[in-house]
């Protein structure tokens, strides 16, 4: 849709996911909001475009809140040592990698991670970036990305002391300058980005307590490996969480990722403060770093790590790992993102009238009943993480039928490709 054009979506199985599901549903939209929501026989206008949805099961767009899309362009690339643990596969791979991008890759990896995004129906992204070699200004080339595919995220670029501690400054200024730059941007902002406890000595969290605005939320990697939990035992912490907390980092707005090998007063902190826990099963599983205990954290959602763009993917192989037992799967897909969402993004996060239309229609028809009480099971066995019929984003039809309306992606693909195959000659320079 262009600028000030309506259109009603029709023939739907409609639901924001944990409040309404309609059968025989219709949604209007105008510009970029969502102006009603109802049956087929009420909102009719001869006057308006309508796409007829032939009874598929239309969703809220989705949330990522943890990615990395710098890792768009590894597949097919060999570890250069060996990877017999977690922090040997960040040296060999992720951390060898990152240092090898340039500003085109960044693009270019960005640019591939999120049309990936688009076709499983993710709208917003939370980034997690790191490009040792290239640090400053490079989330004003991700950002370039975002607004090209027509999505909306928070960007951030890790803080680490892997590259000396004399390399951490402009880590911070990234993401300082950054964020403060677009504090009120409707469709990109930032994050303080840390990589890990373990990556980050005593005196790099002072500097960044010291510098951090008490209103700047961190997106860190906690717990994910035992590494990090033995690093923070080793100087005189109860844990990861414990370590942050007391350096003043932890809020209820902080972004805590993974958060599997954890102490029982990091356990407390999260239940008391209330951080954002987000699980990555998948990456998890491909690390064999553990499962995060689901019985301790009472409220967590789901991200991909960058092991893929799929959201509803990642919860069918959250479901199957936890052979079945989760509790509230809709609330962690649907209600705690839109919360979420709406702390950056006030008017989206949701499928409801006045909010921005962000949808992800699925080429799922169902044929057996459904309602709020078996969606979960319609997702996970009808849906089954495949592709989406129509995503769209803030009143605009990004992808449909198989094919993006912006992009050429046989064109985009080659050009990709030429930037994956440069990327891969320096990976093994």
């Amino acid at each position: 849709m262009n600028k000030h054009e309506s259109l009603i979506l029709t023939n739907a199985t409609i639901t924001d996911g944990f409040s309404f599901l309609i059968e025989n549903g219709a949604v209007e939209i105008e510009n970029d909001r969502i102006t009603q929501i109802g049956k087929c026989n009420d909102l009719q206008n001869p006057d308006v475009e309508t796409i007829d949805l032939q009874g598929r099961l239309a969703l809220p767009g989705l949330l990522n809140p943890h990615h990395h899309l710098y890792s768009a362009l590894a597949t097919g690339l060999a570890p250069i040592g060996p990877i017999e643990n977690f922090t040997q596969i960040l040296g060999n791979l992720w951390w060898h990698l990152d240092q090898k991008l340039d500003e085109e890759s960044i693009y270019y990896s960005a640019v591939h991670g999120l049309l990936q995004s688009v076709k499983y129906g993710v709208t917003t992204i939370f980034d997690h970036h790191a490009s040792m070699n290239g640090v400053s200004g490079s989330l004003a080339i991700i950002e370039k990305a975002f607004r090209k595919v027509g999505l909306k995220g928070l960007l951030c670029h890790e803080i680490s002391d892997r590259m000396g501690e004399s390399a951490v400054q402009a880590q911070v200024d990234e993401n300082m300058e950054f964020w403060a730059a677009h504090r009120q941007d409707s469709h990109v902002q930032g994050l303080l980005g840390l990589h890990a406890n373990f990556t980050l000595s005593e005196n790099t969290l002072v500097s960044i307590q010291k510098q951090k605005p008490a209103e700047l939320p961190i997106h860190i990697h906690c717990g994910e490996d035992c590494a990090d939990y033995q690093y923070c035992i080793d100087h005189g912490y109860a844990g990861p969480v414990d370590r942050l907390n007391e350096f003043g980092l932890l809020s209820g707005e902080s972004f805590l990722a993974h958060c599997i090998h954890l102490s029982e007063k990091d356990y407390e902190l999260i239940r008391e403060i209330q951080p954002v826990v987000i699980s990555n099963p998948e990456s998890n599983a491909n690390n064999n770093v553990g499962v995060m205990d689901i019985a301790k954290i009472e409220k967590y959602i789901l991200g991909t790590d960058g092991m893929t763009g799929n959201i509803l993917g990642t919860m069918r192989s959250h479901f199957l790992q936890r052979n079945g037992k989760i509790d509230q799967p809709l609330d962690i897909l649907f209600r705690y993102p839109a919360e979420i969402v709406q702390r950056f993004f006030p008017d989206a996060g949701a499928l409801e009238i006045g909010r921005r239309a962000d949808l992800a229609i699925t080429d799922y028809i169902p044929v057996t009943d459904i309602n709020l009480d078996n969606l979960f099971y319609h997702l996970i066995f009808g849906v089954q993480g495949q592709p989406m019929y129509m995503t769209i984003a803030d009143g605009k039809i990004l992808y449909q039928g198989g094919e993006f309306k912006n992009f050429y992606e046989y064109e985009t693909l080659n050009q990709i490709k030429h930037v994956a195959d440069k990327l891969h000659r320096k990976y093994y320079e």
